[in-house]
């Protein structure tokens, strides 16, 4: 029997499509995808204000252990969420009009600085402290 092109090349792509979604953490600089927080994260949102090079707040607070901050950017500049202190240096997904940036990390407590990776943007401002207890 003959599986003509078209749909075969459909059933490829359509494999290739599930094969993508499944396996483990493939690293990614310790970020997740939006709303995919591990089971045990403790979410935090700090999102991008709608315009400059600011978050909406500058302090937020989280109890210790997995901590994923999630920054929503409604702005057409690239932004991202990142974290740094305490041994901590991670930096989330660089994202624009309305996509979500995160970044996940086992916290204990003390002070963090939460930033814009995005050269110039954390020297510009847009930075803030995360206190976990």
């Amino acid at each position: 029997m003959r599986i003509p092109l078209l749909q075969s090349a459909a059933a490829v792509a359509v494999v290739a499509v599930l094969a993508a979604g499944c396996g483990g953490s493939g690293g990614g600089g310790g970020s997740s995808p939006a709303g995919s927080a591990p089971a045990n994260a403790q979410v935090v949102e700090i999102d991008v204000a709608q315009s400059g090079f600011a978050f909406v707040k500058t302090t937020a607070t989280a109890n210790a252990g997995t901590v994923e901050l999630r920054s929503k950017n409604p702005q057409s500049v690239t932004h991202d969420i990142s974290i740094k202190g305490n041994g901590v240096d991670k930096q989330g997904n660089q994202v624009s009009n309305g996509g979500v940036s995160t970044v996940t990390a086992g916290l204990k407590p003390g002070t963090y600085t939460f930033y814009c990776s995005v050269p110039g943007h954390e020297e510009a401002g847009m930075k803030g402290t995360l206190t976990v207890s």
